[in-house]
């Protein structure tokens, strides 16, 4: 399958018809595919625009999608980029207990 973690997008807008969407995603196929683009279709996520799955075949594109809708939007919710968690960490907490320390 070629679900996995989700990337920045690569290729500009412009190549990429929408051919399926709702709420939380994005079903694109590239305008010329193959031997221009490595794959012909991609799933990207309407909250961040990141791809999280790509494929030469509709079929299994569609499966990936389906997958998608049964296992990844109960979870949305949950954060997976590293840059937003970081933005929540409390500095001046982790500082103050190791100056306490010295």
């Amino acid at each position: 399958m070629t679900f996995r973690k989700p990337i920045t997008t690569l290729g500009g807008l412009i190549w990429w018809n929408n051919i399926k969407q709702n709420e939380h995603f994005i079903m694109q196929e590239h305008k010329v595919g193959l031997p221009i683009w490595p794959y012909k279709y991609r799933i990207t996520m309407r909250q961040n625009g990141m791809e999280i799955a790509n494929s030469n075949d509709l079929e299994e594109i569609t499966l990936d999608w389906k997958y998608l809708e049964r296992n990844a939007v109960p979870q949305i919710e949950h954060q997976i980029d590293i840059g937003e968690k970081a933005s929540k960490i409390d500095y001046i907490g982790i500082l103050n207990k190791v100056l306490k320390y010295l």
